[in-house]
């Protein structure tokens, strides 16, 4: 899709080296742009503002995902300078900031694949939960209680919003915190499933 909507402004060659996909999450594009081609980002961004009516803003991804945090540098192309948006996925809404906290699209047959696993009546332990996109999914599926745990106090907060907004409060219990130290002081043998997810790893 990507390449489709620029191919007005790019010749053949650099739609050639244009990588094929780009992230929309809620009204915000995320867009990767070969080091060959940085000298047209600006006209990327806004090209790709204008052609996705329903996209607000458009950031270039400047590096990986890395850090304790796992998140990611984001630059400003076209639209409004705001990296925080709201997410919609298999019934449920998530207050996403794609700046301070990691999240991918991508993953949303993985995350209903996971959901589907739990079974009615377990409590779940989420060690790497983030902003609770696999823990609401599960618990708006099964009848069940997680915890949701995340290093990121961004993650932390968006998930206790998320939770909120999706009335699962008590069936998701968010805990800010290092996951091996929270699960040894306080979860420890009181899960029937234990999920250990670093999505990072396939999103590259």
């Amino acid at each position: 899709m990507l390449k489709k909507t620029l191919e007005s402004i790019l010749t053949s060659k650099e739609s050639d080296e244009l990588i094929s996909a780009f992230d929309q999450v809620g009204n915000i594009i995320i867009v990767r742009i070969p080091d060959s081609l940085l000298s047209k980002k600006k006209l990327i961004g806004e090209t790709l503002l204008e052609q996705v009516k329903s996209a607000e803003s458009v950031f270039y991804q400047s590096s990986s995902v890395e850090g304790e945090f796992r998140t990611r540098d984001l630059e400003i192309l076209a639209g409004d300078d705001k990296t925080e948006t709201e997410y919609r996925e298999s019934g449920c809404r998530f207050v996403v900031d794609v700046k301070k906290v990691f999240f991918s699209p991508r993953l949303s047959s993985e995350r209903i694949r996971i959901a589907e696993l739990v079974n009615d009546d377990e409590v779940v332990v989420n060690m790497f939960g983030g902003i609770g996109m696999f823990s609401i999914i599960a618990a708006k599926k099964k009848k069940c209680t997680v915890y949701n745990i995340d290093i990121n106090p961004a993650a932390a907060k968006l998930c206790e919003k998320n939770v909120a907004l999706n009335k699962l409060v008590g069936n998701v219990i968010t805990i800010h915190g290092d996951a091996l130290e929270v699960i040894k002081n306080q979860l420890e043998n009181k899960s029937d499933r234990t999920l250990m997810l670093l999505p990072e790893k396939s999103d590259e």
